[in-house]
């Protein structure tokens, strides 16, 4: 399913960089000089110093992408280790404080500095990112459209940032809250074709809104430069297997939909609003939580909501090599997703940099490999 471009993936993924005592640690220049001659391309800077972006390169499956990914989060650990510092994978820094953060040298984040102010300065937040190849640019558009219904299961299943600033923030992913200050984020519009997506776009650029697509944040865009559905909706995962099973089920939810939209059956749409207030339970409730059966008008645990995704998802997952992948959401059901092992944590122990500890342990080697 994934021959000549289609639905092949993309993952990047943000990570933090902390010191020996569990606080992010601005570095980037010097890691970066040490791992480019290893990873190349695939590792750069990202808005903050305390942050180092990966990416993969364009995989024929998310099994591709996980040797990619578990490499590079070894690497890195590997040469921040001599330092003294640890790499560690959340949605948001539970203790660190965002006044305190530098900003990375570079034109682009000046400028956006310019323009944003303490907006961009307090961005001390991680998040997923995954790119599904769709050349075709209206199937891209069409899909864009049904595929946000599914945005704040996603969200759900990825929850990493229940901490801001040494606080218990009482939500599942913070994270969000932080990123929903910019603009031109949030659930996308239903877009008619591709043409109204561009017209919209060169509207912006041309009144000095934007200066180019990049600048639209949406929780799922068509991307402005590839032939790409990309999901930007989730919080970064601390355990790489968590990481592989949603960027998955992000490939399995196109590969249904344009299974369904080749019979001519398609998948209902709802409004942006209406998929907003299941967005808001993911956010504060996570796994915990209920979403709106739009169908049904009726609440249903987002537990039984995430078998029912795997079970939408069943008859593509063998063609796309991925069946191992989204059956790891049952064992995300079981342990809970990254902010609930962080609160469980803190609840065994009262200690928030404990939390770190884990988050840091977790990041690097599969969790059986630790026991």
């Amino acid at each position: 399913m994934s021959r000549g471009g289609f639905l092949t993936v993309g993952v990047e993924e943000e990570y933090q960089i902390i010191d020996a005592s569990g606080e992010l640690h601005s570095h980037i220049d010097t890691l970066l000089a040490l791992a480019e001659p290893k990873l190349g391309e695939k590792v750069k800077r990202e808005m903050m110093q305390s942050v180092v972006e990966v990416g993969t390169t364009i995989c024929e499956d998310v099994e591709e992408a996980r040797a990619q990914l578990g490499e590079m989060r070894q690497t890195l650990a590997d040469l921040l280790r001599p330092e003294g510092l640890r790499l560690a994978c959340a949605g948001t820094h539970p203790t660190s404080r965002w006044t305190e953060q530098k900003i990375t040298d570079f034109d682009r984040y000046k400028m956006l500095e310019e323009e944003l102010q303490d907006v961009v300065r307090s961005l001390v937040i991680f998040g997923l990112h995954v790119h599904v190849a769709i050349p075709d640019q209206e199937l891209r558009i069409g899909v864009l459209n049904e595929a946000r219904y599914f945005l704040p299961h996603l969200l759900a299943l990825s929850t990493s940032s229940p901490f801001w600033m040494g606080r218990n923030t009482g939500l599942k992913s913070y994270r969000s809250v932080i990123w929903s200050n910019f603009p031109r984020t949030g659930i996308p519009p239903e877009l008619n074709s591709f043409d109204e997506y561009e017209n919209y776009v060169d509207l912006l650029v041309k009144t000095g809104s934007i200066d180019n697509g990049k600048k639209i944040w949406w929780d799922l865009r068509a991307h402005p430069s590839f032939p790409t559905l990309e999901f930007r909706v989730c919080d970064m995962p601390t355990r790489l297997e968590e990481t592989i099973c949603l960027a998955a089920l992000m490939q399995a939810i196109c590969a249904k939909l344009l299974k369904l939209r080749a019979v001519n059956l398609g998948f209902r749409k709802y409004m942006p609003a209406l998929i907003a207030e299941n967005k808001w339970r993911a956010i504060r409730y996570g796994l915990d939580g209920k979403l709106i059966d739009f169908g049904k008008q009726a609440e249903v645990p987002m537990r039984d909501l995430a078998l029912e995704l795997v079970e939408f998802v069943d008859d593509v997952v063998d063609d796309l090599g991925s069946r191992k992948a989204v059956e790891y959401m049952h064992t995300i059901l079981a342990e809970g997703t990254s902010a609930d092992r962080q609160l469980q944590v803190l609840r065994q122990t009262g200690d928030v940099h404990k939390v770190v500890d884990m988050l840091a342990a977790e990041t690097v080697g599969a969790p059986a490999e630790r026991r």
